[in-house]
Formats: structure tokens, sequence, C-alpha cells
């Protein structure tokens, strides 16, 4: 414990050398004032593992000036971090309630103290204390940035946008793609709610503030999906992938999906053009799976193969196209008599990908199997793309449609 605290003790000393140098002090003890005694004191108690009566002794501290402040800020920035936040509260609380603090200084301990009450989780009082601050002169884009966690957390979609477009002003950088995807968490609120109109507004306004959204554009994919627009759908969702090809784990089933409610006999060339180009122009693994099965279902063994072979030409070879050749293994009369060893060598296979993480933050390295558009970790927006391209993701229907399509059992 002494050595987790040793680290602690470095602003403390720092603080009292350049006090004693400031001041010119004797170093005998009777000299010292009363201050740089609450601070040994504290010290000590450090040295001694009494952390609690160290902070009270810190807290209790009759006077804190400008020799003292960033020191208790120090320390309570410290507690926070250690998860200790119920003491990093008490530190900043002790210095908000100074009467002799000056404005600038309250309002720094005002923002640690915001900080704490966030990480504690006490939201209403959080929003408190950083919309006291939203109009310093000092502080406001840190407290604005400190309502604007309050809201997502919350989910308030309105009032950060409000936040953002202040933020804006300011000229924090990045905030258009904030409000965009705020825009599109309201879309898709709207669509939850079966409210077209409202969820077309909004993803045309994210549309304003980032041109080119992926997100958006997924967004109104599935507004003329809804309207039966199929082939607007199809386009706007090839216009997405087209734009973030690092989405495909999330968009190439979606277009598989969606191809197949197209009407009339075509579909199946249309789906096989899309994912030619999506193969083909943008080297987009996952595709050319796709596309190694479309041609297998409809009975094109040879095309099926030359597909198969692209895949497995690459380096590393990706766990989906390993999986793919067992199963193509698996049909032919020369293995028959292994087969059990190659249903248990494609099920390790399907194990291991099960498990793989199919996105990963650019941000943070934040990696996870499910896509969402905030990370968890950094809570940076649009930042998850694909680990790979090759990751399995047909789905079960389409491959069911398929099969009904061509007459396929088996």
């Amino acid at each position: 414990m002494i050595t987790d605290w040793f680290w602690l003790l470095l602003p403390v000393a720092a603080a009292s050398g350049w006090w004693l140098a400031r001041r010119g002090l004797p170093e005998d003890e009777d000299a010292r004032e009363p201050s740089l005694d609450r601070y040994l004191e504290g010290v000590r108690h450090l040295l001694d593992d009494r952390t609690d009566d160290a902070l009270q002794t810190f807290i209790q501290m009759v006077e804190v000036d400008h020799d003292t402040f960033e020191t208790h800020v120090i320390l309570g920035r410290l507690f926070r971090r250690r998860g200790e936040v119920d003491r990093a509260i008490r530190i900043h609380q002790n210095l908000v309630a100074r009467p002799t603090l000056e404005p600038k200084k309250r309002a720094q301990a005002l923002c640690e103290l915001g900080e704490d009450f966030l990480l504690a989780g006490v939201l209403d009082r959080a929003e408190n204390v950083f919309r006291e601050l939203m109009d310093s002169p000092h502080l406001a884009v840190e407290a604005l940035k400190g309502l604007q966690h309050v809201y997502e957390t919350q989910r308030e979609w309105e009032k950060a946008i409000e936040v953002g477009v202040r933020l804006k002003a300011h000229e924090v950088p990045n905030e258009h793609l904030r409000i965009a995807h705020y825009h599109c968490e309201l879309a898709r609120e709207a669509l939850d709610r079966d409210d077209l109109d409202e969820a077309a507004t909004r993803a045309a306004r994210a549309s304003e503030e980032v041109p080119g959204l992926s997100r958006a554009l997924l967004i109104q994919s599935e507004i003329a999906a809804r309207q039966g627009r199929i082939a607007d759908a199809i386009a706007r969702g090839r216009e997405a992938l087209s734009r973030t090809p690092q989405l495909a784990p999330l968009l190439v089933p979606r277009l598989e999906r969606l191809h197949q409610e197209l009407e009339g006999e075509h579909r199946l060339a249309r789906l096989e053009e899309t994912l030619s180009a999506l193969a083909n122009d943008q080297g987009i693994t996952m595709a050319r799976i796709a596309l190694m099965r479309l041609f297998r279902r409809t009975g094109r063994l040879e095309a099926a193969l030359s597909e198969l072979g692209v895949i497995l030409s690459q380096r590393p070879v990706p766990t989906s196209g390993l999986l793919e050749a067992v199963r193509w293994m698996k049909v032919l009369p020369a293995v028959q008599e292994y087969s059990t060893e190659f249903a248990a060598f494609e099920k390790a296979l399907s194990d291991q990908l099960g498990s793989q993480h199919l996105y990963q933050c650019v941000n943070c390295g934040y990696q996870g199997r499910a896509h969402v558009w905030q990370c968890p970790s950094c809570r940076r927006w649009d930042t998850l793309r694909g680990v790979d391209f090759d990751i399995d993701q047909t789905t079960e229907a389409a491959e069911q449609a398929l099969i009904s399509e061509t007459g396929e059992t088996g």
C-alpha cells in the first residue's frame, strides 16, 4: 500500500519545498507555519498507511490559498482515478465552499466536482454543476463537454444537440459528427415509433452536418425498405458500404436480405451484380464469400470454386474461408470416409469464428461482437470498424431464401 501511495506524495512534497523556498522559512520545527505542519502531518499519515486520517487532515486545513489549492485539486483527481469518488467529492466540495477562493479557482473546483459526480453516476448533480459553469469565462468548454456526457448517458438527444451547437461555436473539433449522430439517434427512435417522416427529417439533418455519413444512409435505406422502395434501399446501402467498407459485417448481410425482397425473376442477378462489385472493386472478402455461396446455390460450381480459390489465396487465410473450404471438402467422394473428422474440423472452425471479435474501435482499441455507433470505452462516435471483412454473417433466412429460389435441398 505504501508503494501505491508513494506517487501521491510527489505533488505534496513539491508544494512543501516550494513553500519553504518562497517563504524563506527556517527549517527548525518551531518556525514552521501551521499550514505546512498540517501538510506534513498528512504525509506522515500516508506513510503510515492511514489514508482516512491523511484525507481528513488535508480537508481540515483552515486556509486554502494559491499555495495549497492545486495540491488539493491534484489529490482529489488521484482519489477519483483510484475509484474513491466519495473522497474526491469531499475534497472538491471543501474547496468550493471556501469563501476566500477567487472566481477562476472556484470554477475549476466546481468543474472537478462535476467530474466526480459523473463518475459516481449522480447525473442530476453533475448536470447542475456543469450548467452553472456553461457560461464561465474560464471553463465553458469543459462544462459543456461535461453536460454533453450527461445528456448522452441519459439519451436526451435534443439537449445534447443544443450543447453540441454551443461547442461548435467554441470551435471544438468533430462536434459536427457528434451532432449528426444525435440526429441519427432521434431518427432511430422515430423509426421505432414507425414515424417515417420524422426519421427522414432527422436523417437529412445528419447528412447536412456530415455529408455522406454512412449511418444516415443506412437510416434512409431502412426508410425506403419500409416504404417498399427496395431498389432505393439497396442503392443507399451500397453507397454506405462504398463510403465505409469496414462496416461490411453489418452491411453485406443487410444487402443480401434486401435483394431477397426484390420482385421479379432477376433478383438473383441483381444480387450477383452487387456482390461482384463489392468483392472485385472494393476487395470485401465477406462479399466474395456470399458470391461464392450464390454460385454454389445456383449450380455454378466452377465459378464458386474459383471464388473460393481467391479467398484461400489471401494471407493470412480468413477463418471463414477455411470454413468454406472444409464445407466443400466434406462432400467430395474421396474424403467421405473421413466425414467424422471433417465434421469435427468444421465445428472447431465454426466455434473459433463464433468467438472472434467482429469490430474494433480505431481510437481506443475496444473490441466486441456487436456493432454500436458509440464506442462503450472511449465514447467516440462512429469509430467501430470490422476487424476483418471475412466474418461469416450470412443469415440463415438469406440461405433458406436462396435454397427456395433454386429448389436446392441440401
